[in-house]
């Protein structure tokens, strides 16, 4: 089964949430990536038309401090993870992202926090998805988010693999062996200029294939394995923000089939 192919609309920058939407749906994705924030800001009009639009959810972002050593911190992160589980439910989203943010990283306590995440959103429907960052000191490849995962011991908790992180924090295609492709609930698009890996950050982001990315490894794994859920390309580049969101998105789009990745 071949994946459906989605748009985050970061890629797009500052237009506003009707016109990605259009960009989106006219390149011919199936399906966007929302931030919580950018759904806020369009309110309840930007709501209705992304339900009018014939665009599905592959991913909402909006859960981070919930592995805080403070009570304090983490019980706010969790008043809010609880609010972005119920916006998820109400876009019809499936997937919502966490990240590992912390000033003090313990993998035991990383588990049991990311445990009582997915139990947060469990009457929603909702799956939780680890997301690794490539900078981060602590939970910066795939073998470490996949140990988070494994001990939490939940069915909404799995994983998502942004390639450009995959990339950036020295991840190999033989960290993903033990990981079933049921616990991997979305897979991230980008590619990066041949830089040293400590010099790359988010805004070097480019069209898959234009890079120094291996994907075609890791992209031949994923099928191999069987994973059947979305390819959403990701970008933070500004030197795209610059242009015509229909022409970037049309660009996006083209840049995945060239991969064969949709």
């Amino acid at each position: 089964m071949r994946s459906s192919a989605a748009l985050n609309l970061a890629t797009l920058g500052p237009f506003d949430l009707e016109q990605k939407l259009y960009a989106a749906s006219g390149a011919g994705f199936a399906a966007v990536g929302l931030s919580r924030e950018e759904v806020a800001e369009a309110g309840e009009q930007g709501i209705e038309e992304l339900h009018m639009s014939d665009l599905s959810v592959a991913e909402l972002t909006g859960c981070d401090d919930w592995m805080e050593p403070s009570r304090t911190a983490r019980a706010l992160a969790f008043v809010q993870a609880e609010e972005t589980f119920r916006l998820a439910a109400q876009l019809g989203c499936s997937v919502v992202i966490a990240w590992p943010t912390c000033r003090e990283f313990d993998p035991v306590a990383a588990a049991t926090h990311f445990s009582e995440l997915c139990r947060t959103a469990e009457p929603f429907a909702v799956r939780v998805g680890l997301e690794f960052i490539g900078r981060s000191r602590d939970v910066g490849n795939l073998e470490i988010a996949w140990d988070i995962v494994e001990a939490a011991e939940q069915a909404n908790g799995g994983l998502v693999i942004d390639t450009f992180h995959f990339h950036r924090g020295g991840s190999t295609v033989e960290m993903l062996e033990p990981v079933p492709a049921e616990k991997i609930f979305l897979v991230q698009v980008s590619d990066a200029p041949p830089l040293p890996l400590r010099e790359l950050d988010d805004g070097h982001r480019i069209y898959p294939g234009l890079g120094a990315i291996a994907l075609e490894p890791l992209l031949a794994a994923l099928r191999a394995k069987g994973y059947s859920g979305y390819y959403s390309l990701e970008l933070h580049n500004e030197a795209y923000w610059q242009e015509d969101p229909m022409v970037v998105a049309t660009e996006a789009l083209r840049s995945m089939q060239r991969l064969d990745i949709v």
